[in-house]
Formats: structure tokens, sequence, C-alpha cells
């Protein structure tokens, strides 16, 4: 049985290379939830603000994290929600809080060290500036607003004390580096990005499904939108019936 599991890991790691993907992907992979639905980034980013349960909100993050490296689109919607620029899509919260004020608070709230260390990855990840480029690179002009916005708009380094001060493990040194890296040092990268090994990610879709029906992939512009969230629209509401299963588990 164990030589079994070991070839079907090298399976996998080999069949990554061919298609030409890293070793993150084997990762993920390997990760990937048969627990947990699918999720757009639309319904990833009002859950991680909106969501009433934390492991909800980690799990998220995980996915986020699972293709938000170097994807302009995605932290720019990232940031354009924290920032609550769409309102019409949820926006910010009665309180003024934002996607990435509710991921601080997150960070620093007493709870399993697993979703914490999911909220700083994404922290992470948000942050990493790509040293082969300048600051003129689009990605790494991102990632500067984004330590801007964490550092003055969210005084992000006072929950950061906070979780340096409670955290052990690959949680307080990625802390650690999220701090410097606030503090102006944009090199600084964590000994390990990964988290443990066991967790859930969910498969993230590959439509936005703001503009396009998740179950057809149809696009209009009369879409049937889901009542409560407005992430998800649908050509029908046949359509936006066969998805309530899954939707509602991120929508609720």
């Amino acid at each position: 049985m164990g030589a079994a599991l070991s070839n079907s890991g090298l399976a996998l790691s080999a069949l990554c290379t061919v298609i030409g993907l890293g070793a993150w992907a084997v990762l993920w992979l390997k990760r990937r939830s048969t627990v947990l639905p699918d999720v757009s980034v639309p319904e990833a980013l009002y859950a991680m603000t909106r969501g009433k349960e934390r492991f909800k909100r980690a799990a998220c993050a995980r996915a986020l994290c699972s293709i938000i490296n170097g994807e302009v689109q995605v932290l720019e919607e990232v940031l354009d929600e924290s920032q609550g620029k769409h309102p019409e899509f949820g926006g910010a919260l009665p309180d003024g809080r934002g996607l990435l004020s509710v991921t601080l608070d997150d960070l620093a709230a007493t709870g399993p060290a697993s979703e914490t260390e999911a909220f700083a990855d994404l922290l992470l990840a948000c942050t990493a500036f790509d040293a082969a480029w300048d600051e003129t690179d689009e990605w790494n002009a991102l990632t500067m607003k984004v330590v801007q916005h964490l550092k003055d708009d969210l005084h992000a380094l006072d929950r950061i004390a906070v979780l340096e001060r409670q955290a052990a493990g690959s949680v307080l040194q990625k802390a650690a580096v999220l701090r410097q890296r606030l503090h102006g040092d944009r090199t600084m990268k964590p000994e390990s990005l990964e988290g443990s090994e066991c967790l859930d990610v969910p498969m993230m879709l590959s439509m936005n499904t703001r503009v396009q029906c998740p179950v057809c992939m149809t696009m209009r512009t009369d879409l049937v939108r889901c009542p409560t969230c407005r992430n998800v629209g649908y050509c029908s509401a046949r359509h936006l019936q066969a998805d309530v299963d899954r939707h509602q588990f991120w929508c609720n």
C-alpha cells in the first residue's frame, strides 16, 4: 500500500512537470478538497469579508493563495474589496472594515494555528514583491499599494504585534516576515510558504461569476443574481437552483 501511494505521488509530480506546473501545483493538487465545494474569486472575496465561520474564511484564503501569485487582476480585486470599491457586490462592512481588515483581525484572533497560517499566507502573497522586476512592474506596483494600505490605513503592525506575542513555529516566522515587509524590507521571505499538507483547499472556479454563469459559463448582461451576495449571476433561475448547494455554502 505504501509503495502504491509513493508511486501515485511520483506520477502526480511527473504529470505536473510534463505540463509545466511547479512544486506549488503539486502541493495544491495533493491538498485539493474532497469535502469543500469549489469557489470563485468573487465568492471567496465575499466570504472572507462577510462569512460568519472562521474555517470558511481560512479555506477561501487558501484558495486565493493557490492562484494569486503574479495574477494582477486577482490582487487588484483583493485590494479593491479591501477598500470597499464595489458596494454593489457587498463592499465594506457596516463598521467600515474591508477584506484585508477582517483578515488582519482573523490573524490576531485566537483560533487553530492552521487557520491563522492561511491568513498569514494570503497577506504574504499579497505583499510578495518580485525582485526580478522593478517598481514599475504592474504586479510590484500593486504589492506596494497593498503594503501602504496595510500599514497606513489598517495599522496592520498592531495586529501583527499581537500575533507575534501568541504565535509559534511557522506562523511566528511568517508574522515576522510580514512585519519586516511593512517596515520596507521587500526582499524578506519566509523559509517556506507551505502550510500543513493535510489541509483542504477548495478548487477555484475559472470564471468570474459576477459576469458569467458558473453552471454553463454563459455571459449575459441580464444575469439572474444571487439575492444575498450578488456575486454570482446565472443565465436562468433554473441554473441558480442547480447551483444552490455549492454557492450557499460560501454565501451564508
